[in-house]
């Protein structure tokens, strides 16, 4: 009965949790650049160390010694679903859209003073310009979260305001001046797109933005052995798209109906296990 109990109210856990992770797929279908999370569940390993009285291991153990599945599942791995969303036509020359992998690097100033800038990573391409502060004349691009976007030697980008603006397919920024005197050229800085070796250690830190989580980082590893700057060329960048969610609604709600279920089968369990262990109470008084 015991037993029955522990399966049944691990499943309600992992259940919820699974819940929870779909509710957070459906809330975002809209969310420019949002990447789906798909959670799976594992078996418990039970430890029992005095199963195996005798040296002698059992016939098609598959488990090590001491040890044995048991006591239902848990939650498992919650990994990001990288598949490309749909690209959104807008027209603003500020709107930029990753195909393939890489993320833009988005920038925020150190709470210390004179300390390293906090970069996060996204795929909402989803920028406008602000002026720069104590700079007359001058802009940076930056996000709905007053992010700045860096280039490719993590600096914010800068642009003129003397100058049109227009960003090619590989991230270089281009400049002409406005008043239609002189050639087009090519401004030092490109925009920055990286790529994560394993995007399984990015964690979510709000505002559709990515950090390195780590504690996801393997021993002796640093952020620097997971993000690799893209050379030019390897990635497409479209100017005035956006890159929609990839989260496919239909399945989304399918996996909460299933997950619904089984929540409330194993909170049926939980209740039998429960009126069980109280006849069996009543029954040893």
């Amino acid at each position: 009965m015991n037993t029955s109990l522990f399966i049944s109210s691990g499943a309600l856990q992992a259940y919820q949790q699974k819940i929870d992770t779909t509710a957070n797929n459906v809330a975002n279908v809209n969310t420019t650049g949002f990447k789906r999370r798909d959670q799976s569940f594992s078996e418990i390993l039970a430890a029992q160390v005095n199963n195996q009285p005798r040296t002698n291991q059992e016939i098609g153990r598959l488990t090590p010694n001491g040890l044995r599945i048991g006591y239902g599942t848990r939650t498992g791995l919650t990994q990001l679903d990288m598949e490309q969303g749909q690209a959104l036509q807008t027209g603003s020359p500020f709107d930029l859209m990753i195909s393939g992998k890489g993320y833009f690097q988005i920038g925020y100033p150190s709470a210390i003073a004179g300390g390293p800038n906090e970069v996060r990573y996204t795929r909402d391409g989803n920028f406008h310009i602000s002026p720069a502060p104590n700079k007359p004349g001058s802009y940076h691009l930056v996000n709905a979260s007053g992010g700045f976007l860096l280039d490719q030697n993590g600096q914010p980008i800068e642009l003129d305001g003397q100058y049109e603006v227009n960003i090619d397919t590989m991230g270089q920024i281009q400049l002409r001046n406005k008043n239609g005197q002189g050639a087009t050229f090519n401004s030092a800085q490109k925009v920055g797109i990286v790529d994560i070796q394993n995007p399984h250690v990015l964690q979510n830190v709000g505002e559709n933005e990515y950090s390195i989580d780590p504690n996801a980082l393997s021993n002796g590893k640093n952020t620097a052995n997971y993000v690799r700057m893209m050379a030019p060329g390897e990635a497409q960048l479209f100017t005035g798209y956006l890159e929609s969610s990839n989260v496919d609604l239909s399945k989304e709600m399918t996996d909460l109906m299933t997950s619904q279920r089984g929540y409330q089968l194993n909170a049926r369990a939980v209740s039998y296990a429960d009126q069980m262990s109280g006849i069996a109470n009543s029954i040893l008084k």
